[in-house]
């Protein structure tokens, strides 16, 4: 999939729901930390779904967001993975943050990026799901959700009315406005 920036209009549309942390709402462990981390933050950056908000942000790629939890910032550019834990406790609480600087200590950030990866990779498995969510199709969690389409509920496009699998994700700031906050 092309990697694009998110376009001007996109990021005034979505400014209201930026940040953004996305979780894959069919993982019952992912939905558990999601609620810790909205108390953490209170009120200082959304947690939503990312089979519900995806539709809202068509910029951002289903298929490397369901893979791991990620941290849509103001500016519109994506982290994910265990980097992106980092940046949300430093944007929910400055102190915590803090502390989560460590991660980029030589080493560390690969060792976290990789248990990172094996553990999401096997996250059904090892938490299980939550059956009656849609992403859930058929007991299908995960991964092939994208592939089906995407979306929120009932809902198998974007509101741009491009299939969910077909939108990218950013890694580059817009260039045309940099008054947008991190």
């Amino acid at each position: 999939m092309a990697t694009r920036s998110a376009t001007q209009t996109e990021l005034e549309r979505a400014a209201a729901t930026l940040p953004v942390v996305l979780f894959d709402g069919a993982c019952s462990f992912c939905a558990r930390q999601a609620r810790v981390v909205r108390a953490l933050a209170r009120g200082r950056l959304l947690v939503r779904p990312l089979q519900e908000a995806l539709p809202e942000l068509p910029w951002v790629d289903p298929e490397q967001a369901v893979q791991a939890l990620t941290l849509v910032r103001r500016d519109g550019r994506t982290v994910a993975g265990a980097e992106a834990v980092v940046e949300l406790l430093r944007l929910a609480r400055p102190g915590l943050g803090a502390l989560a600087a460590v991660y980029y200590l030589p080493g560390l950030r690969q060792l976290a990026d990789l248990g990172y990866r094996v553990i999401a990779a096997r996250r059904y498995a090892l938490f299980g799901t939550v059956p009656e969510h849609p992403a859930c199709d058929g007991g299908a969690c995960g991964r092939g959700w994208a592939a089906r389409g995407g979306g929120a509920v009932g809902d198998q496009s974007t509101s741009t009315g491009r299939s969910a699998a077909s939108s990218v994700r950013t890694t580059t700031p817009p260039s045309s406005d940099s008054s947008q906050r991190e």
